[in-house]
């Protein structure tokens, strides 16, 4: 393993990717946080080559340098594909992202492993199977449920089917809304603006063309410089915010 020398910038870096990370845990659901654990993992790994192999030049604080620079354009495509998976409808979409965001991740993983010191057949060849597990991920990744699939269907109503209290969000489905509850998720034959105007009623607010959320359910509203962009809910679930509902949630401090 390479001996990396870590300068003071680089340990501050690191301290403050640190509290990033922490900040991701605080706001997400734990269940979508697991891509963070590749982090230490491959600290770990690391620290047991060295242990195996070069006993004389253990590195703690290297070691997990080298695994933040080298595995976190991987967890970063990974949260990536969970926040695109969604709105995906067939399993070409989700290899054909997982593609892309793999090269991406495998192309920044490696000229991270470049500019710490690794040679450029150990920097590319060791990283193909990381590209080749996004690829089998995403050939298992459960698809968005079909309309009608173990769903109920219920038919257009000016009231919806299931009590207003219990609905976590409602997300448009061609001509239907599927309407999400803790257990069961019923597709409500309605267009998503007399959703909107039915909901409304009850507290929903329209955060995307696609999606419908009651104030009471969101836990946090995720800015950044230009406003918010996603709402993080009470159960972890996170969904994302266009640029055209974004105002009316700027208006809100739910922190």
């Amino acid at each position: 393993m390479k001996k990396v020398h870590v300068s003071m910038a680089t340990k501050r870096g690191a301290a403050g990717l640190s509290v990033t990370l922490l900040a991701k845990l605080k706001s997400s659901g734990i269940q979508r946080l697991t891509p963070l654990l590749l982090i230490p993992a491959g600290a770990i790994y690391c620290l047991a080559y060295e242990l195996l192999f070069e006993p004389h030049a253990i590195d703690v604080l290297g070691s997990m340098i080298w695994a933040i620079a080298t595995l976190s354009p991987w967890v970063a495509g990974v949260f990536l594909f969970q926040h695109r998976a969604a709105t995906l409808p067939s399993r070409r979409s989700l290899i054909g992202l997982a593609l892309l965001l793999g090269s991406v991740a495998y192309i920044a993983s490696a000229g991270a492993a470049l500019l710490l010191g690794s040679g450029a057949e150990r920097a590319f060849f060791t990283r193909v199977p990381l590209l080749g597990v996004a690829l089998l991920g995403a050939a298992l990744y459960p698809l968005r449920r079909s309309d009608g699939e173990h769903a109920d269907v219920v038919p257009s109503s000016s009231f919806p089917p299931v009590p207003p209290a219990e609905i976590l969000f409602a997300c448009a489905a061609g001509n239907y809304v599927e309407l999400h509850t803790e257990s069961r998720t019923v597709i409500w034959r309605q267009t998503m603006r007399n959703a909107e105007r039915v909901l409304g009623r009850s507290g929903f607010v329209r955060v995307h063309r696609s999606y419908l959320v009651p104030w009471r359910k969101i836990d946090v509203l995720v800015r950044d410089r230009k406003g918010v962009v996603e709402v993080a809910l009470q159960n972890g679930r996170r969904l994302p915010v266009s640029s055209r509902y974004a105002p009316v949630l700027s208006e809100h401090t739910i922190q």
